[in-house]
């Protein structure tokens, strides 16, 4: 795929790695969502925008992949439902959002046709920019302001939500944990490597949030069950013995809040889905499930699997599940790409973090798009980037 003209080459390969970096990065830094959302919509959206207009090619040339075309699928029939969800006045608005996922996907694409080397970087220097404010956090919120242990840390920047928090802080260990296992390096690098994977691991560990963790045991058994090799095994007994040190000490502070009436809002939210468990309530339908010992109504699932079937029903989550299954097939294909094993390592751990995620998959970036948009983007722009590559040589 070539770039028609060079002001596209130009926003591919310098204005969209702005934007990628700005979106892994800004939560941690930016303290303003607002400023966050309009950088995003200035370095990603219209960029992204800006070459598909001009190279309608390289957009059509992207339908060649399997997982793009199921994404887009799935874009389609989630606005369309907007039509019966029973608030036609929130249409436009997720319009916006399904394009806006949309175009983030297109900038991953763009920026590996125009240099595959240059995603990796990025995700790593991101994962290190997370570990040097999480440890300044960490500095201080127990040392500075002097906060008990138990106390649950919630982040720098826009970050508002312990457990929110925790999975952005989740993705990028997961991030690590594949890169470690499968890449040949310095000493120095690997110490650099862990290092920052330990400051990560801490801070998810001192959000007090639980489902980040099996997120992880998820990712690495499943890398342990790839790389059978001593490198794995080490890491793996390493931090076994980390979680198992602090779990000791600090049980009570994990195991004192039970399950926060999730099962019973699971429950609520499934008996509403079969009332409508074909096409689902639509896009912006208002859901409420109320706890009567609580007195309190929720308006999300706290499961983005299950707001998924709610809002598009049984067919929405049958697009969703094939998408799945057809990166799953991708990475079987590909196993020892390196962004392709990152890609699927990142969506382990969102689909296990994802169980006790609120809200849904179509919304402004914010922290669920580290768990479902973000490894989705890397493993598509990946694939596209093997089918051009695989075009050349022939």
């Amino acid at each position: 795929m070539i770039y028609k003209n060079n002001s596209s080459k130009i926003v591919a390969t310098y204005i969209l790695p702005i934007g990628v970096t700005i979106f892994l990065t800004g939560l941690c830094i930016i303290e303003s969502r607002s400023s966050y959302h309009s950088l995003l919509y200035l370095f990603i959206a219209l960029p992204s925008l800006f070459i598909t207009i001009t190279n309608p090619s390289l957009f059509f040339k992207s339908l060649q992949s399997h997982a793009f075309k199921l994404v887009v699928l799935l874009l389609v029939f989630a606005t369309v439902s907007t039509l019966w969800s029973g608030d036609t006045s929130e249409s436009l608005r997720y319009i916006r959002y399904n394009i806006n996922i949309l175009l983030f996907i297109l900038a991953f694409i763009y920026i590996q046709n125009s240099h595959e080397n240059l995603l990796i970087k990025i995700l790593l220097s991101s994962a290190a920019a997370w570990a040097v404010f999480g440890a300044i956090e960490l500095f201080n919120f127990y040392f500075i302001q002097k906060h008990a242990l138990s106390a649950r840390i919630i982040g720098s920047g826009s970050l508002t939500n312990t457990l929110l928090t925790s999975h952005v802080y989740g993705a990028f260990a997961a991030l690590l944990a594949n890169y470690i296992l499968i890449q040949r390096m310095s000493i120095f690098r690997l110490a650099v490597l862990l290092v920052t994977f330990l400051v990560i691991l801490i801070f998810i560990i001192q959000t007090h949030s639980r489902t980040p963790l099996i997120g992880l045991s998820a990712v690495l058994i499943a890398l342990l069950l790839k790389y059978r090799n001593k490198q794995a095994v080490y890491f793996l007994v390493f931090l076994v013995t980390l979680t198992a040190t602090y779990l000791i000490f600090n049980l009570e502070l994990l195991t004192q809040r039970g399950f926060s009436y999730r099962p019973e809002i699971w429950g609520l939210a499934l008996e509403n889905i079969i009332n409508k468990p074909i096409l689902g309530h639509g896009l912006g339908s208002q859901m409420s499930l109320y706890i009567p010992s609580l007195g309190i109504a929720f308006s999300d699932s706290h499961n983005i699997h299950i707001g998924l079937v709610y809002d598009l029903g049984l067919l929405g989550l049958s697009l969703w599940l094939i998408t799945l299954f057809t990166l799953f097939k991708l990475y079987r294909q590909h196993h020892n790409n390196h962004l392709i094993a990152t890609g699927l390592s990142i969506l382990i751990f969102g689909f296990f973090a994802g169980m006790t995620e609120g809200g849904g998959f179509f919304t402004r970036p914010k922290e669920v798009w580290f768990l479902t948009w973000l490894p989705i983007a890397i493993l598509i722009s990946t694939e596209i980037n093997l089918i051009k590559y695989k075009e050349n040589v022939n």
